[in-house]
């Protein structure tokens, strides 16, 4: 009984900072200081004691964000394989961290090919039609009618004119070059793409389109 509790004693204490090691790296990964990061490994670890979020948990976190979207579950799931780096099933502390950088902190076109990958359903390395039509409903979804926003064509024709200008060479797919070139010189079409991962809307300013 005493070694048990010895045990939680050390490992409450083992948590409470990141190892000198790993935090400095991660502060260079990430662009967060020592102090930030110390602070949010205290919040993941009070959230998640085993130091791992589970992809049950990251979908309930995912469902709470858009709980209007119908295809949350799927898109949960290719979100977290993105985040999920090692591949072991789980999003640890430095995984979760490195993803919410990117999402905060990365240029338009890092946030963009990330955003590329999630939206490529299949894992083909291109967009098609089918594909930028299920991210213009999700987006309606969010905006809270499915059946269209006003002042914004149906669905199906707003899809066509986005995925038109984002084939650039008019072949019927759409590569992560298209994508994220046509995305990072238009704003509105790059908040578009980015609705789901990002949490604000980017400006008209040039240096964040870069």
């Amino acid at each position: 009984m005493g070694q048990c509790c010895s045990d939680q004693k050390a490992f409450k204490k083992k948590t409470l900072v990141l190892p000198e090691k790993d935090v400095s790296e991660l502060a260079k990964t990430t662009g967060l200081d020592v102090g930030e990061l110390n602070k949010y490994y205290r919040e993941f670890v009070k959230d998640y004691p085993s130091g791992h979020l589970t992809k049950k948990q990251f979908q309930a976190i995912y469902r709470d964000f858009f709980p209007d979207d119908p295809k949350r579950k799927n898109f949960a799931e290719k979100l977290f394989q993105t985040y999920d780096q090692n591949n072991d099933g789980t999003i640890d502390f430095r995984e979760f961290m490195i993803a919410l950088s990117l999402i905060s902190k990365g240029t338009v076109k890092q946030k963009l090919a990330l955003a590329f990958d999630l939206y490529d359903a299949n894992g083909d390395g291109v967009l098609t039609y089918t594909e930028i039509l299920d991210v213009v409903k999700a987006m309606y979804n969010m905006a809270g009618d499915p059946n269209g926003i006003e002042g914004v064509p149906p669905a199906e024709l707003f899809a066509k004119k986005l995925f038109a200008e984002l084939d650039k060479d008019h072949d019927g797919n759409i590569t992560v070059e298209e994508f994220t070139e046509v995305g990072s010189q238009d704003v509105t079409v790059a908040n578009l793409l980015l609705a789901k991962i990002a949490g604000e809307e980017l400006s008209e300013d040039e240096d964040e389109l870069t």
